[in-house]
Order: C-alpha cells, then sequence, then structure tokens
C-alpha cells in the first residue's frame, strides 16, 4: 500500500466511517499526539477514534501535501458542544504502507475544558 492509499483510508475513516479505523493500516508502534491527548498503541488511538468519530461532525480536508511519505492535511470539523469549527494541521507520517505517527495541532482548548467540565 503506498502512502496516499494509506492517508487516504485513514481520513475515510474520519469522515465515512464515524472514526472507525478497523481497515485503516496503523504499524504496530503507531503513535498519535494531539493537544487533548496522545496515544502510543494502534488499540488506544482506535478506542479513542470510535468516541471521537461520530460526534464530530462535517469532517473536511481543506489542502493536503505530500513529501515522499508524510503528508500533511489541513482539515475542519466541528463538534456540537464546542463554538465554531476547529481548523487543524495533521502530519502523517508512513512507513511500509502503514501509519506509524499522527500529530493533529489545533488550539484545544475548548475540548480540553468540555472534556473536563
Amino acid at each position: 500500500m503506498t502512502a496516499p492509499d494509506a492517508v487516504e483510508r485513514y481520513y475515510d475513516a474520519w469522515i465515512n466511517r464515524n472514526g472507525d479505523m478497523t481497515h485503516v493500516p496503523l504499524a504496530e508502534d503507531f503513535t498519535f499526539v494531539g493537544p487533548v491527548g496522545s496515544f502510543d498503541s494502534p488499540e488506544g488511538f482506535r478506542e479513542m477514534a470510535a468516541q471521537f468519530g461520530p460526534i464530530a461532525q462535517d469532517f473536511t480536508v481543506r489542502h493536503q501535501f505530500s513529501d515522499g511519505d508524510l503528508v500533511c492535511s489541513i482539515v475542519e470539523w466541528h463538534l456540537p458542544q464546542v463554538p465554531g469549527t476547529t481548523t487543524a494541521a495533521e502530519l502523517l507520517t508512513v512507513e511500509h504502507g502503514a501509519l506509524v505517527r499522527a500529530e493533529v495541532i489545533y488550539d484545544g482548548e475548548q475540548l480540553r475544558k468540555l472534556a473536563a467540565g
């Protein structure tokens, strides 16, 4: 599987499968880093995605750039409990056809407040 194929499956899971990452190729040592939570296993990430995916509305990929096995996407989503639209940069690293790292960068203050309260 190529890097674009792996990334396409990843965003298809967010956009069309409510965060179900079952068919997304995640490496055994996959890590996810974000402003609200980080995960160092594919299982932990899949659990989070399964919870977050159904509440994230209108998830879209606005722009995407790639350099070999590194893909940078500008994505947006809306959460009913958080005002406005969240825009984020996401860096995905693919090795041997599987995602090994995802780093999402955005201001997570509103989401952290929601999670805490």
